[in-house]
């Protein structure tokens, strides 16, 4: 079985195209994957025990806390979405409730042992007002393609804030190395259209296997 110590995400190859990065710094929080999975880079483990707790962990933000947050972050974490989905499922989803391009960045992590979805997802936007339509549409959303009892929320993506955050997260990441399918990936977008993920900085080395 493969095993990750980094984090994954159905489409066809992309455009030769840029994309370009704006300035944002991340938090200064940190977490750790756990045994053969993928890494949930966003968010402590703290917060992922607490997503499987109950929607009180995602309960709506606060006018005051809208204000307050809603001009300077952009990165949110979609939880309690169907395992059986898929990323090209998710990306339809998001589509559909009205958000086509208006996000840079989506990455829906795969358990390389079961090829199933972990159940969250994290998505960046280019428009930090667009964060609170978002999480209105999805707080409490059940709406699924597949039969599920699960109701998704939403929290905000932490350690990890903005598209720059997340690209150099992944860039030089096990994951983004060939041998690793594509649907395991994070994608970006730029206009609403797919583009290459930026070119990593060092070598890239292959996933670990662990027999």
């Amino acid at each position: 079985a493969l095993m990750m110590r980094q984090g994954v995400g159905s489409d066809a190859a992309c455009p030769a195209a840029a994309v370009t990065i704006p300035r944002q710094l991340p938090s200064a929080s940190s977490s750790r994957p756990a045994p053969g999975t993928l890494a949930a880079p966003c968010h402590g483990s703290e917060a992922l025990q607490s997503s499987m707790a109950g929607a009180s962990a995602g309960a709506a933000l606060s006018a005051g806390e809208l204000q307050l947050t809603r001009e300077r972050k952009t990165s949110v974490m979609l939880r309690n979405l169907p395992n059986n989905y898929s990323r090209a499922m998710v990306l339809k989803m998001i589509d559909d409730e009205g958000f086509q391009g208006t996000y840079n960045f989506v990455y829906f992590p795969i358990d390389f042992r079961s090829r199933a979805g972990l159940g969250y997802a994290f998505v960046n936007f280019e428009d930090p007002v667009t964060v609170d339509r978002f999480w209105r549409t999805f707080e409490g959303f059940s709406n699924w393609m597949l039969p599920s009892k699960k109701s998704c929320f939403v929290s905000w993506c932490s350690p990890h804030q903005g598209l720059e955050a997340h690209v150099e997260r992944y860039r030089n990441s096990p994951i983004m190395h060939p041998s690793v399918p594509d649907e395991y990936k994070p994608l970006v977008f730029s206009g609403g259209a797919r583009v290459p993920f930026p070119a990593p900085t060092k070598a890239v080395r292959a996933p670990r296997l662990r027999t």
